[in-house]
C-alpha cells in the first residue's frame, strides 16, 4: 500500500492483492518504520455503514470504508473511492483511496505512478 499525503489530502493507493485482503479480511495495513523505536502504520478498515473517514492517533492513520463502498469500489471500472471530512476552521481533509495503476497491467502487481 502506497501513502500519499500533501497538505490536507490524504490517498492511500493499493494493490491488488490488498483490495483482496480488505474485501475478505475486512483491513489492510501497512508499517513505515523510522527507527527501530519509531513507526507510522496506516491501514483502511471496512465498516457496515458510515462515510469514508479518516483518523490519526497513537502513531497511525486508519481510514474506514463502507462496506457499499467497498463493493462499488471492487468493481473493475471503479477506480477510485473519495471522502472528505471538516477539520475545523471551515477547511476539510480530501481522503481518496486508489486502485493501483497496475491493477489493470497483466502480471503487475505494483507500478510507481508520479
Amino acid at each position: 500500500m502506497k501513502l500519499r499525503i500533501r497538505g490536507n489530502s490524504l490517498t492511500l493507493r493499493v494493490s491488488k492483492t490488498e483490495l483482496a485482503k480488505l474485501a475478505e479480511a475486512g483491513k489492510v495495513e501497512d508499517t513505515m518504520r523510522f527507527s527501530s523505536e519509531q513507526s507510522l502504520r496506516y491501514g483502511i478498515e471496512v465498516r457496515p455503514t458510515g462515510a469514508v473517514t479518516a483518523t490519526f492517533a497513537g502513531a497511525a492513520i486508519l481510514v474506514t470504508l463502507p462496506k457499499p463502498r467497498l463493493d462499488l469500489w471492487s468493481r473493475p471500472d471503479e477506480v477510485s473511492v473519495e471522502g472528505s471530512q471538516p477539520i475545523g476552521g471551515g477547511k476539510v481533509l480530501q481522503i481518496v483511496l486508489e486502485k493501483d495503476a497496475a491493477l489493470g497491467r497483466a502480471g503487475g502487481e505494483e507500478v510507481s505512478v508520479a
